[in-house]
């Protein structure tokens, strides 16, 4: 399957420019994003090229920080192979091309490393040490930082509770006891507090992947778009969103999306 892949070329952008050019001369990426995946749906290898060369970037440089170096061109090429044959069969990214692009290089890097199972030899270790030092993260679009800076926003819409338990038991792996000792709670109570924050990030998460809408009535039920993509959603308001679901294509499409980003990997 990587041979269907297009070879890298530099996207035109004066094509993409005038395919999301408003009434007022302003251009729109995101506009022109969803016209280049729809025009790829289609069929069209020159979309395909174009998202190709405009995301290529990105799936280098979250897989030289994911896997050794001499794996990111079978990981990048992985990622891209599964995202195209996902919009080939009519389903993938509806709204954003990098944020499933993303997550399916995570994906491809992760199943990579589970199935060499070894330890990384010195020379290839020195040699990551090396690409993480010279790595251009400083950069004001560097697409490891926005993409950190997405997780850290869904982080900070949780409750002040939540992001701690968070953080102490999944970034600095404190245990319950330890933590339980700083919010005043015995072991068992931190641990019902840290599933229920897990669960809430993963939703504020697939929440920001959620277009907004100027309809009243799509914009009354997307805010249980996440919950029911995961099958977490309260009986009834699932009921309210399957029924809302049946006359409204453009909900569907989104739907479709956040079910593509968790097949992915996203939000697990």
């Amino acid at each position: 399957m990587l041979n269907r892949l297009p070879s890298r070329r530099r996207a035109d952008p004066e094509t993409t420019g005038r395919a999301a050019a408003r009434e007022d001369g302003a251009v729109d990426p995101r506009v022109a994003e969803q016209r280049l995946v729809a025009r790829a749906r289609a069929g069209d290898q020159d979309a395909v090229a174009e998202l190709y060369a405009l995301h290529h970037p990105v799936a280098l440089g979250i897989a030289r920080r994911s896997c050794r170096p001499s794996d990111v061109d079978d990981v990048v090429s992985e990622a891209f192979t599964k995202v195209l044959d996902l919009i080939a069969r009519g389903g993938g990214p509806q709204v954003s091309f990098r944020a499933y692009l993303i997550t399916a290089v995570r994906s491809a890097s992760a199943d990579l490393g589970r199935a060499q199972a070894r330890l990384l030899p010195s020379d290839t270790v020195e040699e990551l040490q090396h690409e993480a030092s010279t790595a251009p993260d400083d950069q004001p679009h560097s697409t490891l930082r926005a993409d950190s800076e997405l997780l850290a926003e869904a982080l900070s819409g949780l409750p002040p509770r939540w992001q701690l338990a968070i953080w102490w038991t999944t970034v600095e792996g404190r245990s319950l006891a330890e933590v339980g000792d700083e919010l005043n709670l015995n072991a068992n109570a931190v641990a019902a507090l840290g599933f229920r924050a897990r669960q809430a990030l993963r939703d504020a998460y697939l929440a920001l992947h959620v277009a907004q809408s100027s309809d009243r009535a799509c914009g009354a039920v997307r805010g249980d778009f996440p919950a029911f993509a995961r099958d977490r959603l309260a009986p009834a308001r699932a009921d309210a969103v399957l029924a809302h679901l049946l006359d409204c294509q453009p909900c569907r499409e989104v739907i479709a999306e956040l079910r593509s980003l968790l097949l992915l990997g996203a939000a697990r």
